[in-house]
């Protein structure tokens, strides 16, 4: 899905969302990726778009909490996620190779 900007009518980034199963912590969870343009990468338009996600992602995607990732120099990313109350989480996703992946920030239902 690509988000439009409200002024542009433009492109700005997409978002994946997809239920993920697994033997983690991560299982029975709405895997939230989104990649925005560096220009769009503010608190503000990232707290929009998770607010107008979250509310019905738990249904779509039969899902109890909502993972996204955002490392610690994305402080913007980070600000907006916690204003939107998820919280960090030192649990790694495991990859299908076992390759443990941190920086994750969690919403439980």
């Amino acid at each position: 899905m690509e988000y439009y900007g409200k002024s542009t009518n433009k492109a700005i980034g997409t978002i994946e969302l997809f239920h993920r199963d697994a033997n983690d912590y991560f299982t029975n969870t709405g895997l939230l990726r989104l990649d925005l343009a560096s220009d769009y990468e503010k608190e503000s338009i990232i707290e929009d778009i998770l607010n107008l996600i979250i509310s019905d992602t738990y249904e779509l995607f039969e899902c109890d909490k909502i993972a996204t990732k955002a490392i610690s120099t994305a402080i913007e990313r980070i600000q907006a996620l916690r204003n939107c109350a998820f919280i960090s989480t030192d649990k790694c996703l495991i990859g299908g190779d076992g390759t443990e992946y941190d920086s994750y920030y969690v919403l439980e239902r």
